[in-house]
């Protein structure tokens, strides 16, 4: 099994663990897990981890109920892209002070991967008709990615004051169709890793795109495995 440094992310959760008041205990909790990709050891992908640079930078905010599930798919995004990704836990009132500095760094190019829902719009919220563009490699766009279900993001995103200011993007209908045409197993339920592929895609990244799809679809396939192991009955 390769060896990787810690990312962004495996940081992050580490120091969650550490400022917990009670273990976390998530569904397959009770299986041996390999350290490094948290699936079972028997479905352990990392020789299938191939580390690249990525053409845009990306903001991983969690939700706190996301960060220790094996099955959470943000993760992928740090583990093919270390060097473009940054992870920090969503705090409504109280965000990350290297967080907001870093926010304040990226101002003017930076912008939310969210949907322009009717709560941004009577928000007034800043959202881009036109991607922003990502083809400077000198000063390489920023992303932030709200990591957690549909309900979390959606509050993450229409609760934070500190993130108002800065504009969002959707994917629209005809790159999502496109998208759907060439993976037609999918059904408008996307993981992060799904949509941030789909962003790539959208913003004409085609190769990174296809690489981080494709290696959700290993993981997911692993997440299966596991859990169709980890349900045996013990002998």
């Amino acid at each position: 099994m390769p060896k990787f440094k810690q990312h962004c992310v495996d940081t992050l959760r580490e120091q969650c663990k550490l400022n917990s008041m009670r273990p976390f205990h998530a569904r397959g909790s009770n299986l041996t897990r390999c350290r490094q990709c948290l699936m079972a050891d028997f479905s352990c992908f990392c020789h299938l981890r191939k580390q690249q640079i990525s053409p845009i930078n990306f903001i991983l905010i969690y939700h706190r109920d996301e960060i220790h599930k094996p099955t959470n798919s943000g993760r992928l995004i740090a583990d093919l892209f270390p060097d473009n990704t940054q992870a920090f836990l969503w705090d409504r009132a109280g965000p990350p002070t290297d967080l907001l500095e870093l926010l304040e760094r990226e101002a003017g190019n930076c912008t939310i991967l969210f949907p322009n829902t009717e709560t941004a719009q009577q928000q007034n919220r800043n959202n881009r008709k036109t991607p922003p563009d990502t083809r400077n490699e000198q000063s390489k766009h920023t992303f932030i990615i709200l990591d957690g279900t549909w309900k979390q993001a959606s509050k993450m995103f229409h609760q934070s004051k500190w993130l108002s200011h800065i504009p969002h993007y959707e994917i629209n209908e005809k790159a999502q169709r496109s998208f759907l045409v060439r993976h037609s197993e999918h059904q408008m339920q996307f993981a992060t890793a799904e949509v941030t592929s789909m962003l790539l895609n959208a913003l004409g990244h085609m190769e990174s795109s296809e690489y981080l799809l494709e290696y959700y679809k290993e993981f997911n396939f692993r997440c299966l495995a596991s859990r169709r192991r980890g349900n045996q009955p013990s002998n």
